[in-house]
């Protein structure tokens, strides 16, 4: 009886403090809006052709504003780390303030004969970014994976 009481109160704790913001995102199929994107901003999007093997699309935003059109694109990668992708054609300075913040630069990457700035974070277990600013228009590849990965990533995006 006691034992059927601690299991009792064990699924009840476990249910109890497991909160929704916990659970994994679920998939999503960004083409769509990707698609409506290209026909409605001023600036080629980019998309990822072809997603790497074992990653999923778990997120997807935009806004298009008089201070730029902003859209963003995440993914969990096959070993649980996070890769995303933005684009502005807004105020280059403060996004990247914004989305950088705590990022110091770490040098750069030649990828399709365009150069990357690479950025990475303060602490442990850093975030790194690569950059790309052409034609008024920001890119970031960010996220938990090593900068070849990244590369690799901002490699495989086309307009």
């Amino acid at each position: 009886m006691v034992a059927l009481l601690g299991i009792i109160a064990a699924v009840v704790i476990a249910f109890t403090t497991m909160r929704p913001d916990e659970l994994p995102p679920g998939p999503v199929d960004y083409r769509g809006i990707v698609d409506h994107l290209r026909a409605e901003y001023p600036y080629p999007v980019l998309a990822p052709t072809p997603v790497p093997s074992g990653w999923t699309a778990t997120s997807v935003e935009h806004s298009a504003r008089t201070s730029g059109n902003r859209w963003r694109l995440g993914f969990v990668t096959d070993d649980d780390g996070f890769v995303g992708l933005e684009q502005s054609d807004g105020e280059v300075e403060s996004f990247l303030d914004d989305r950088l913040d705590g990022f110091t630069q770490d040098g750069a990457s030649q990828i399709d004969g365009a150069t990357w700035q690479q950025w990475i974070e303060s602490g442990d277990r850093p975030d790194r970014a690569l950059v790309l600013v052409e034609g008024g228009v920001v890119t970031v590849v960010l996220g938990t994976e090593p900068y070849d990965d990244l590369r690799d990533f901002a490699a495989s995006l086309e307009p």
